[in-house]
């Protein structure tokens, strides 16, 4: 699919270098808190994803699009620490998430440097046979370039539009 794509639109033959991805990963539970912390750290080397580009016009519209697959021919390492801690009283239940990553190549693997997960829900039976599950819960994540979708492809790809990129979060 990288290497090669034949379609209307887009068309391309590349020679691309195998993926290699580590990680290194540990965990800690406490079940009687309900707490879990855990902490990753990947090397990601010959990272392969498309990078999608496009001028804007003055109505704002996008045209000339270009999609090419891209590969980082150096490691790219990305850090993950990650707390979890759910609560639980009687029927009522909150689950949180809370985590902290760091991309050490932004442009080609762009993510939130701080993401929270929140869910707040009662959990109850109807009869004692129907599980009920009703409540809400909230995403929150720091401003970052976030992928963009190519219609194209079908695919999520990197911004390649340098200082038009757009930046979504808080």
């Amino acid at each position: 699919y990288y290497r090669n794509y034949h379609a209307r639109h887009l068309w391309w033959e590349n020679d691309l270098d195998k993926t290699i991805h580590t990680r290194i990963m540990g965990t800690l539970s406490f079940p009687k808190t309900r707490t879990k912390l855990r902490v990753a750290v990947d090397e990601i080397k010959n990272y392969t994803y498309f990078s999608q580009s496009y001028d804007i016009t003055e109505e704002g519209l996008r045209t000339g699009v270009m999609v090419t697959p891209m590969q980082e021919s150096g490691g790219i390492n990305l850090l993950t620490a990650q707390l979890e801690q759910n609560f639980r009283l009687g029927i009522l239940n909150w689950e949180n998430q809370f985590t902290y990553q760091h991309s050490s190549k932004e442009s080609v693997l762009p993510v939130p440097a701080f993401n929270a997960y929140t869910n707040l829900y009662i959990k109850f039976k109807v009869v004692k046979v129907l599980n009920v599950d009703l409540g809400a819960d909230m995403r929150y994540f720091t401003s970052y370039e976030a992928p963009d979708y190519s219609p194209y492809m079908g695919q999520y790809t990197v911004q390649g539009n340098g200082e038009n990129n757009v930046k979504i979060g808080n």
